[in-house]
């Protein structure tokens, strides 16, 4: 920790003290990217490391309750197999006993032995029906478990109003991309986007055509994104979407084609089918950046649509947008008036405000 400069607490000494235990390969893998890679170890960067990979703390510990219920099941198909193994083997010692005694061509006992014979037959075919049971029952609460996991995951990975993905599930992906990049040298974008005017158009018409909007925002995005992008609700009126190999050029179109075809549609209210107009969105688009820390890209995608917002909504603006917008301002500051002149009619020197 001292040799990559990472600030000594709690949450980094887990960190990284499973870096060395080698208790968590995704991580080492993770860490050991970044490394090749040159990144700085900041606060920021520890945060993202140790929000990805620690802070699952509630579903842990229902995947461990599920983990230990299919364990129990596993063992009691064990035993049961145990168990059918040892009465096998008595059958097989009944079966080769009447062999034995076929073979002796001493057959005054004959009844008798059809009756031993008969009756480990039948003790036989009770253990198999048992087990079969058995089987039968564990198969079942297993693929019910499965179902469990299944459904826990889903939950947690989509929001409860819109139905597609959550801000959870929003991270994962977007980390999961981001190392994909890293690996692969290819670009991955940011789109975030925020629908204009929200909490006017909610006080207006309340909180259910508010609502309503928000899923046909929802239902806007998962209809353009298409293949490997990935549409997410990130928080209140915003939403996000990535779009792997994709360069900010692209992903600015990407995002005004999307524009385009939300302030196209009327919405209309469900409890008395009147329309109550139309909804435009502004859009935030940025690039990851090979290693660093993936709040930064947000941050970046953050400050273009404030950009896009501030010009006037209904607009796409990018980080380059940014740059050349704070350059722009820049220029005008340290600029001098046009025409202006100093006291002896020389033209001003250009001075820092």
């Amino acid at each position: 920790m001292a040799q990559l400069g990472v600030i000594p607490h709690p949450d980094n000494f887990l960190i990284f003290y499973s870096y060395l235990a080698g208790t968590n390969p995704d991580m080492n893998q993770t860490i050991d990217i970044l490394r090749s890679n040159h990144r700085a170890f900041d606060e920021l960067q520890c945060k993202a490391i140790h929000d990805r990979f620690f802070s699952t703390e509630r579903e842990r510990k229902i995947t461990e309750q599920i983990t230990t219920e299919l364990r129990r099941q596993l063992n009691n198909a064990l035993n049961n197999v145990k168990k059918i193994g040892v009465d096998t083997t008595k059958y097989a010692e009944a079966l080769d006993h009447f062999c034995d005694y076929i073979s002796s061509k001493d057959f005054s006992n004959l009844e008798q032995s059809l009756h031993t014979l008969v009756g480990a037959t039948r003790q036989m075919e009770d253990v198999s029906h048992v087990f079969g049971q058995s089987l039968d029952s564990s198969s079942t609460e297993i693929s019910r478990l499965r179902q469990d996991l299944a459904k826990m995951r889903h939950e947690a990975m989509t929001d409860g109003l819109t139905g597609i993905a959550n801000r959870k599930a929003f991270d994962e992906k977007l980390r999961e991309e981001a190392m994909t990049a890293m690996e692969s040298g290819k670009p991955v974008s940011l789109l975030i986007l925020d629908i204009d005017h929200f909490k006017s158009f909610n006080d207006n018409h309340g909180h259910q055509v508010g609502d309503q909007v928000l899923r046909l925002m929802a239902e806007a995005l998962e209809r353009n994104v298409k293949g490997q992008d990935f549409a997410a609700r990130y928080g209140g009126e915003e939403f996000a979407i990535i779009l792997p190999q994709t360069t900010l050029g692209c992903a600015k179109q990407a995002a005004n084609m999307l524009r385009h075809n939300v302030e196209t549609h009327n919405i209309v209210s469900k409890s008395n089918q009147k329309k109550v107009g139309r909804i435009t969105v502004s859009i935030g688009v940025a690039t990851f950046r090979f290693g660093e820390p993936l709040a930064r890209l947000i941050e970046r995608a953050d400050d273009a649509l404030y950009l896009a917002k501030s010009r006037g909504r209904n607009q796409v603006a990018s980080e380059r947008d940014v740059e050349r917008d704070a350059q722009h301002r820049k220029d005008q500051i340290i600029s001098p008036a046009k025409g202006a002149k100093s006291a002896d009619g020389k033209p001003a020197k250009q001075r820092c405000a």
